[in-house]
C-alpha cells in the first residue's frame, strides 16, 4: 500500500510540475535576429551565419541519439544549413530549421531538426524541446557581439 501511495505522489508531482512549468512565450525571430553565436550553460554553442549555414558544438546527445553511430555518447558536434520554417499549429509562426550535413563525425547525417524561439524574462532563447510532450529542454541564449563593432559571424 505504501508503494502505491509513493507512486501516486511522484506521478502527481510530475504532472503538476508539467502544468505549472513556464517555458516562456513563443517568439517569431527574423533571420537577422539569428546571426551570431548562441550558447548554453553546458558550454554548447550554435553559430548562425548570413549565408544560411550553421555550426554546432556540444549538442545534447539525447536530442540526436537515434541518428548517431553506435558507441557515440555525450555531447556531439555538427553543422549544415538553417532556415526559418512554418511552425506546428498552436505555436509561433516559424521555427529555426536545421538540416545537418556533418554530425558526430558522420560526413552527411541528412538529419533535419528544429529549434523553437521563446521569450522568457525579457530574453530570447532558442530551444530544443525533447522527451514526451517536450518536458525536457536545452536552451541557447545569444552571446553579445564583442565591443568595438564587428560581430561579423
Amino acid at each position: 500500500m505504501l508503494a502505491l501511495v509513493a507512486v501516486l505522489v511522484i506521478g502527481g508531482g510530475c504532472v503538476l510540475g508539467e502544468l505549472f512549468v513556464d517555458y516562456g512565450e513563443p517568439a517569431d525571430p527574423r533571420p537577422t535576429d539569428l546571426f551570431g553565436t548562441w550558447s548554453n550553460a553546458d558550454g554548447g554553442s550554435l553559430v548562425f551565419t548570413a549565408d544560411g549555414r550553421f555550426t554546432a558544438t556540444k549538442l545534447p546527445y539525447w536530442e540526436f541519439h537515434d541518428f548517431l553511430p553506435d558507441g557515440c555518447t555525450g555531447q556531439v558536434d555538427g553543422g549544415g544549413v538553417w532556415e526559418l520554417r512554418p511552425a506546428r499549429s498552436g505555436g509561433p509562426d516559424s521555427v529555426v530549421g536545421l538540416d545537418f550535413g556533418p554530425l558526430a563525425g558522420q560526413a552527411d547525417a541528412r538529419l533535419g531538426e528544429s529549434l523553437d524561439a521563446v521569450v522568457q524574462d525579457g530574453k530570447t532563447y532558442l530551444v530544443f524541446f525533447m522527451g514526451a510532450g517536450g518536458n525536457s529542454w536545452h536552451a541557447y541564449e545569444k552571446t553579445p557581439a564583442p565591443l568595438g563593432g564587428g560581430g561579423g559571424d
